[in-house]
Protein backbone atom coordinates (compact mmCIF):
# COMPACT_ATOMS: atom_id res chain seq x y z
CA UNK A 1 0.00 0.00 0.00
CA UNK A 2 2.63 2.16 0.81
CA UNK A 3 4.90 1.52 -2.05
CA UNK A 4 1.56 2.69 -4.15
CA UNK A 5 0.94 5.27 -2.54
CA UNK A 6 4.93 6.63 -3.30
CA UNK A 7 4.42 5.61 -6.62
CA UNK A 8 1.65 7.70 -7.20
CA UNK A 9 3.15 10.70 -5.66
CA UNK A 10 6.22 10.46 -7.87
CA UNK A 11 3.93 10.19 -10.65
CA UNK A 12 2.54 13.39 -10.15
CA UNK A 13 5.39 14.84 -8.97
CA UNK A 14 6.72 13.98 -12.33
CA UNK A 15 3.80 15.48 -14.54
CA UNK A 16 3.76 18.21 -12.74
CA UNK A 17 7.40 18.63 -13.04
CA UNK A 18 7.28 18.27 -16.75
CA UNK A 19 4.01 20.34 -17.62
CA UNK A 20 5.91 23.64 -16.05
CA UNK A 21 8.46 23.72 -18.97
CA UNK A 22 8.96 27.43 -19.72
CA UNK A 23 9.76 26.47 -23.53
CA UNK A 24 6.42 26.53 -24.74
CA UNK A 25 4.63 28.22 -27.47
CA UNK A 26 2.73 30.49 -24.44
CA UNK A 27 6.44 32.40 -23.85
CA UNK A 28 7.52 31.75 -27.28
CA UNK A 29 4.54 34.43 -27.83
CA UNK A 30 5.68 36.85 -25.61
CA UNK A 31 9.07 37.40 -27.04
CA UNK A 32 9.61 40.26 -29.05
CA UNK A 33 12.81 42.30 -31.23
CA UNK A 34 14.36 44.35 -28.34
CA UNK A 35 14.11 42.86 -25.16
CA UNK A 36 16.44 42.48 -22.80
CA UNK A 37 18.43 39.59 -21.89
CA UNK A 38 17.60 39.85 -18.52
CA UNK A 39 13.95 39.55 -19.60
CA UNK A 40 14.14 37.04 -21.21
CA UNK A 41 15.70 34.92 -18.21
CA UNK A 42 13.17 35.95 -16.30
CA UNK A 43 10.72 34.46 -19.00
CA UNK A 44 12.28 31.34 -20.31
CA UNK A 45 14.60 30.26 -17.06
CA UNK A 46 18.62 30.33 -17.99
CA UNK A 47 19.48 28.86 -21.30
CA UNK A 48 20.59 25.79 -21.96
CA UNK A 49 23.76 26.71 -24.00
CA UNK A 50 24.75 30.35 -25.05
CA UNK A 51 27.88 31.02 -27.50
CA UNK A 52 29.26 34.65 -27.29
CA UNK A 53 31.38 36.65 -30.29
CA UNK A 54 32.22 40.11 -29.78
CA UNK A 55 29.11 41.73 -28.61
CA UNK A 56 26.87 39.21 -30.46
CA UNK A 57 25.23 36.64 -28.18
CA UNK A 58 23.21 33.31 -29.45
CA UNK A 59 20.53 31.17 -26.70
CA UNK A 60 19.01 28.26 -26.73
CA UNK A 61 16.26 27.00 -24.37
CA UNK A 62 15.78 23.14 -24.77
CA UNK A 63 13.15 21.04 -23.78
CA UNK A 64 12.83 17.60 -25.26
CA UNK A 65 12.19 18.46 -28.78
CA UNK A 66 10.58 21.68 -28.23
CA UNK A 67 13.71 24.47 -28.46
CA UNK A 68 13.81 28.54 -28.37
CA UNK A 69 16.67 29.63 -29.95
CA UNK A 70 17.21 33.87 -29.38
CA UNK A 71 19.96 35.91 -30.83
CA UNK A 72 20.79 38.89 -28.88
CA UNK A 73 23.28 42.04 -30.13
CA UNK A 74 24.28 44.15 -26.99
CA UNK A 75 22.26 42.12 -25.05
CA UNK A 76 18.67 42.79 -27.02
CA UNK A 77 17.30 40.52 -29.10
CA UNK A 78 17.24 40.95 -32.76
CA UNK A 79 16.06 37.62 -33.59
CA UNK A 80 14.14 34.50 -32.28
CA UNK A 81 13.13 31.06 -33.62
CA UNK A 82 10.62 28.54 -32.19
CA UNK A 83 11.04 24.47 -33.23
CA UNK A 84 8.46 21.76 -31.76
CA UNK A 85 6.38 24.51 -29.77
Amino acid sequence: MKTTIKSLLLTLLLLTLSACSKVNSENFKKLEVGMEYEKIVALLGEPNKCDIVLNAKSCQWVDGEKKIDVKFFADNVVYYTGTGL
